[in-house]
């Protein structure tokens, strides 16, 4: 799975129960996949003006602090209402309207029932220790929820999961690998002073530019 495919796949479960946590029991495939190509978007233009903000601010290290994450949800309108620069300029203070009003919403129902939906929080009547959920990432818990054994190692050596480690892949004769084969194969093959130096072997002879049935 591609890069951009396997992002799209990632965005799709937390979509879905955002979309269930407002209430939504079913949608269409394409409405899937459009709000998940739009969420994409989006997160690219936080991203990028996060990185543009962080190497204009302090571009001797220009690693992203959250006032870079500030100003780049300024930038894509995510903070409203807000006040312009001159205009906090004018009245003397900043505007935290918009900052305040983004943290209201995370502390509010309305996340946390995105929250409940996705694993995250315990529902009523749980009986699970709530410090366990918060340590876990998004990633951790959605695996551990549609895994049916548990285990870490369905996922060993993919994107999701731990490296695998290397082992040697032994070629048939004892060859330790493809390079030592390969030597040995040129070491085998004869040499004459009319053989062909680039290594590329001729066409057999039984093989013509006639075309064939197939």
């Amino acid at each position: 799975m591609s890069g951009p495919n396997l992002h799209i796949a990632l965005l799709r479960p937390p979509i879905i129960q955002i979309l269930r946590a407002q209430g939504f029991h079913s949608t269409k495939p394409s409405v899937l996949e459009s709000l998940a190509d739009l969420t994409a978007r989006y997160i690219m233009i936080l991203a990028k003006a996060t990185t543009t903000h962080a190497h204009n601010s302090h571009p001797e290290e220009p690693t992203p602090a959250l006032e870079d994450v500030y100003q780049a949800l300024q930038d894509a309108g995510a903070l409203r209402p807000q006040l312009r620069e001159w205009e906090e300029d004018w009245a003397g203070e900043e505007d935290l309207r918009g900052l305040e009003s983004l943290i209201e919403w995370i502390k509010g129902p309305a996340h946390h029932e995105i929250l409940r939906i996705a694993g995250r929080v315990p529902s009523e009547g749980d009986m699970v220790d709530p410090d366990a959920i918060e340590k876990e990432d998004f990633l951790t818990a959605l695996k551990k929820k549609h895994s049916k054994t548990g285990e870490e190692s369905r996922y060993a050596g993919t994107v999701l999961g731990k490296s695998a480690e290397e082992h040697p892949i032994i070629i048939d004769g004892g060859a330790p690998s493809i390079r030592d084969w390969g030597q040995q194969i040129r070491s085998r093959a004869p040499t004459s002073p009319n053989s062909d130096s680039s290594g590329v072997s001729s066409a057999p002879s039984q093989l013509s530019e006639e075309p064939m049935e197939v």
